[in-house]
């Protein structure tokens, strides 16, 4: 039995299609550095030699888009969780669900300058990908790579905070009677709050990234959180914060679980980013059944002038 789907069989967000067996290899080795969720092929007229030898390399069928569909799944971490984009989280969003809003120089893609300040580069970047990122970025700015990249001769690195990820596997979320959706209306009131509480960069164009829900207290923006970074299969909660006045209520618990409670709606998971420095913020998230995921070591790296 052949599938019905033509040779450009449309993929899943995060996926890289497999067009040609000779291309096996070099395919799935493109596709893990890119963090991409998996690699998916049609084997319609393929020979069975060629089909057994995708098999071979991890390749799997029984695809909902056909019987020749045959697919890869490169979610997967070391210690077996289905966690592995979640090391790059920039990198899978900007190549799966997020592509819209980047910028591309080879295989670096950054996020547009006024929507995110996130870039995406592969764990372990070549001297090309290096030359790529002082091109897309320009001197001066500066990125976080993990502990597999080599840095080139010159580039220095930046002291920082460092960061934590949490994932909630465990976390079902729950709606809020008081909670209401933002819109695009809303983003000087956002960034005021933002600016006033410093829960990280919120910038004119983050709201688009995903769904953000506030909390009104005599019509005054008084709390928020929304959706941030999105690889496959996850979604970051982010900007969560609370006016100085209004600290304590539990408004900041209320909106976490109630942006959860979308992700779960659309069969996602959430996840979450803290500076190492925040316990106060970390500690709430892991009682409400966020755990802390080891992903190795972050470095920021400056890109040098010359």
């Amino acid at each position: 039995m052949t599938s019905t789907a033509p040779p450009t069989v449309p993929t899943r967000p995060g996926e890289v299609l497999l067009a040609a067996p000779a291309d096996a290899d070099r395919v799935v080795t493109a596709a893990r550095n890119r963090y991409a969720a998996g690699v998916v092929a049609d084997t319609s007229g393929w020979a069975d030699g060629d089909r057994r030898r995708i098999e071979d390399l991890g390749f799997r069928g029984g695809d909902v888009r056909g019987a020749a569909v045959r697919t890869l799944d490169l979610t997967l971490a070391d210690d077996g969780t289905p966690t592995r984009l979640l090391d790059n989280p920039a990198l899978a969003s900007l190549n799966g669900e997020h592509a819209r809003f980047a910028e591309r120089r080879g295989e670096i893609a950054r996020y547009l300058p006024d929507v995110s300040v996130w870039t995406g580069i592969p764990a372990a970047p070549t001297p090309q990908d290096w030359e790529d990122v002082r091109a897309l970025l320009g001197p001066g700015a500066v990125l976080g790579v993990g502990d597999e990249a080599v840095l080139p001769t010159g580039w220095p690195t930046v002291e920082g905070a460092g960061g934590v990820q949490l994932t909630g596997e465990a976390v079902a979320g729950a709606p809020d009677g008081e909670a209401i959706e933002l819109t695009p209306d809303d983003v000087p009131e956002m960034t005021d709050l933002v600016a006033r509480t410093k829960p990280g960069p919120f910038l004119p164009r983050t709201i688009e990234l995903g769904r953000y829900l506030g909390i009104r207290r005599d019509g005054r923006l008084v709390a928020m959180a929304g959706e941030r970074l999105h690889p496959p299969g996850w979604t970051e909660i982010s900007a969560v914060c609370t006016d100085e006045a209004f600290r304590g209520q539990g408004l900041g618990r209320r909106l976490v679980l109630a942006v959860a409670h979308g992700i779960r709606e659309r069969g996602e998971t959430p996840l979450m980013h803290a500076a190492a420095t925040n316990t106060g913020a970390i500690g709430l998230y892991r009682h409400l059944g966020f755990r802390l995921r080891e992903r190795g070591t972050l470095r920021f790296v400056q890109v040098p002038d010359a």
